[in-house]
């Protein structure tokens, strides 16, 4: 989520945080990102979870399965300014997590004949100047995640794309565990709009009433 969105959510749920039938001043939007928000927190925090239920502090990817996917983008000429070809993802948001471990797989594509590409590894941001002056590393080909995208290093001419597999916002589709769903619909429902668990359903509030109107 870009910072000007961020800041327009924030503004209209502080101006308007609780909700009633007559107030319609917070957009099905502004519920919308609120929720998105919510489930990033919730995929960080079974990151961490998971690593500390290892014994030697491996994170088990298993829970972000739901929410991968496989796009492809074209890979740029070489930029001068860095000898790196660059993917432009930023057409999408993602759900990103610790140590850019949301990049699960890198696949080239292109007509590279018999010659194999390789395995494509994943470096940190900036780890990347310990290589790229290495004449023993010229045939290390691997990519940092930067901005909103991804740089790539070494990679032969003939890879003209890359499917990249991580963790995209494909918005209505996402596919969200029901744990982590009752969790988000609490958290916006009871905290940040105020409303009492009882009243989440008309029904319920209708049964509320009649109960204190027989007492």
């Amino acid at each position: 989520m870009k910072l000007k969105s961020l800041t327009e959510l924030t503004w209209r749920f502080y101006q308007a945080g609780k909700a009633y039938a007559n107030n319609q001043t917070l957009l099905k939007y502004d519920i919308e990102q609120k929720i998105k928000l919510l489930f990033a927190d919730a995929m960080r925090q079974r990151y961490y979870e998971s690593r500390k239920l290892d014994e030697f502090g491996r994170p088990d990817y298993a829970f972000l399965s739901p929410i991968l996917d496989i796009k492809r983008f074209a890979l740029s000429d070489e930029q001068p300014q860095g000898g790196f070809r660059r993917c432009d993802m930023g057409e999408f948001d993602l759900y990103r997590l610790p140590s850019n471990s949301h990049f699960t797989n890198i696949y080239p594509v292109g007509n590279c004949g018999t010659d194999e590409v390789g395995e494509i590894t994943q470096v940190a941001p900036g780890e990347e100047n310990f290589y790229i002056n290495d004449p023993d590393m010229k045939d290390f080909i691997f990519f940092v995640p930067k901005g909103r995208g991804a740089n790539f290093y070494n990679v032969p001419l003939c890879v003209k794309e890359m499917d990249i597999e991580t963790t995209y916002d494909i918005g209505g589709d996402t596919d969200i565990e029901m744990g982590i769903a009752s969790a988000i619909v609490d958290q916006v429902l009871n905290v940040s709009l105020a409303i009492k668990k009882q009243y989440y359903s008309a029904d319920a509030k209708q049964q509320m009433d009649e109960q204190n109107v027989v007492k």
